[in-house]
Formats: C-alpha cells, structure tokens, sequence
C-alpha cells in the first residue's frame, strides 16, 4: 500500500476478535471498521504499516504510543482500502 492511502481497519492480527481475555488496553479489536491512512509505505520489522486513524485512540482506551498520535502498526492483511 502506498503512502496516504486511505484504509478501513477490518480485523487485527488476522482476526475478529481477541483468542483470550485481554486487558482493555491491548483490546485493538474495538477499532474495526475505523479509518484511517498509511503514514508510510515502509513496513516496520514484522511487516506491518503504521496507519494514522481519524479517530482518537485514546477514546477508546487502547495503547498507542508511536512516533505519530493515534497511529498503530497495522498488518497490511487487516486493511481495506477505501474509495
């Protein structure tokens, strides 16, 4: 994906929901179907985009504490683009 594409999150780490009790700070799931954009099309050593969303993460009680506010690193599978 290219730099400043626009993208809907639609799963994390390849699924719907968490496998497991989570503490709500690791709760990601609570995000799909935000949107947001890829910061850089540079992927991160595990292969993920960082993708800065439109919406306050803190809002939503989870953890993101990238170099860029209310980005997370994302697996390119868990995106979709939007038009």
């Amino acid at each position: 994906m290219n730099k400043n594409t626009k993208v809907k999150l639609i799963s994390f780490s390849g699924r719907q929901s968490a496998e497991q009790k989570i503490h709500a700070e690791n709760d990601y799931w609570k995000l799909i179907g935000e949107i947001g954009v890829v910061v850089d099309e540079t992927r991160n050593s595990y292969g993920r985009l960082l993708v800065l969303f439109d919406s306050d993460l803190d809002g939503f009680g989870v953890a993101n504490h990238n170099p860029v506010k209310h980005s997370l690193w994302i697996m390119p599978e868990d995106l979709e683009i939007v038009p």
